[in-house]
């Protein structure tokens, strides 16, 4: 198993709380992992060259940036106090995500952490354009965290999709569950892994070929019966390559967004692990349906990831 060596952990200058950065620092005491605190921020009285001249724009973009370099400096000791091996960068770009892509593809680290917002039960989370620009273009695994500690010990809930024949689905679940192994391990928490089995696209499938009458309830039973056979047996597959236990993988019909969603609310997770893959040549900046209707709905921190060596067009 890979070790986690760097995160990168995206503050907040303007929030009091910063739950990415104690959340990296609980991921990286037990990995030994080294931490970047990483500030991306621009005033747009800043950008502004009719305002100032370009040496005063200079001079107060300085300044700006070296009260967001005290105060990451002051989170940085308290870590280092901890014996933790902490760095800090900070950087002026008017795209915030680009600027924390940027960073993260020059430092290489295994993660980037950031934080965002979650509103109650009858509210969702509230993604900013920040938070999508980075779910689609983080080229490392990306995990959103939300205020509050995990439990000890933690939850993790990696959502797979196997039984697929096409290279992109089978390498991401591999990718899910390596991932959710490590945070198990490197939390001391335990991994259970989901699918939702959806037959509707089954059902359509069979009842549109030849006439309707050809196909009666019982062959569309059986027709069920077999594919939930077959996604079992995929399921038990993939868990016993990743030394998972039977009990804590599960396989349940429905819609991926009501499955995922509830199940992670029943366990409860700390951390739901999910797949993203781009789709198509036009879109391929955007992640998965499920995977964007999921997000905003989660209670719980998500951790994002793409299959290796990036998005793979589905």
């Amino acid at each position: 198993m890979k070790p986690l060596d760097r995160i990168l952990a995206v503050l907040d200058p303007t929030a009091h709380a910063q739950p990415a950065l104690a959340k990296a620092a609980r991921l990286a005491a037990p990995s030994n992992a080294s931490i970047e605190l990483f500030v991306c921020d621009y005033e747009p009285a800043l950008a502004n060259p009719r305002l100032f001249a370009a040496d005063r724009l200079r001079v107060l973009r300085e300044e700006f940036l070296g009260r967001h370099k005290t105060m990451i400096e002051r989170h940085a000791t308290e870590l280092r106090g901890l014996g933790l091996e902490v760095t800090t960068e900070v950087r002026w770009d008017t795209r915030v995500h680009q600027g924390i892509v940027a960073r993260a593809r020059e430092s290489a680290p295994d993660l980037v952490v950031k934080d965002t917002d979650y509103h109650g039960p009858l509210h969702r989370t509230i993604f900013t354009n920040t938070d999508w620009n980075l779910i689609r273009s983080c080229p490392v695994p990306l995990l959103l965290a939300k205020a509050g500690e995990w439990r000890t010990p933690p939850r993790i809930m990696a959502a797979v999709d196997p039984g697929h024949q096409n290279d992109p689905h089978a390498t991401l679940d591999q990718e899910l569950l390596r991932l959710g192994n490590a945070l198990a391990q490197w939390l001391a928490g335990e991994l259970h892994v989901v699918h939702a089995f959806f037959p509707a696209e089954l059902i359509a499938s069979a009842t549109g070929v030849g006439p309707a009458s050809a196909i009666d309830g019982g062959t569309i039973t059986q027709l069920l019966e077999q594919e939930r056979g077959r996604i079992r047996e995929a399921l038990a597959a993939l868990a016993r390559e990743h030394a998972i236990a039977p009990g804590r993988c599960q396989l349940r019909q429905g819609s991926a967004v009501e499955v995922i969603c509830d199940l992670a609310t029943e366990l409860p997770a700390d951390i739901v692990v999910l797949g993203a893959i781009a789709r198509g040549r036009l879109r391929e900046m955007l992640i998965g349906s499920t995977a964007e209707r999921v997000l905003d709905r989660m209670h719980c921190d998500i951790l994002v990831v793409k299959p290796p060596r990036g998005d793979v067009a589905t």
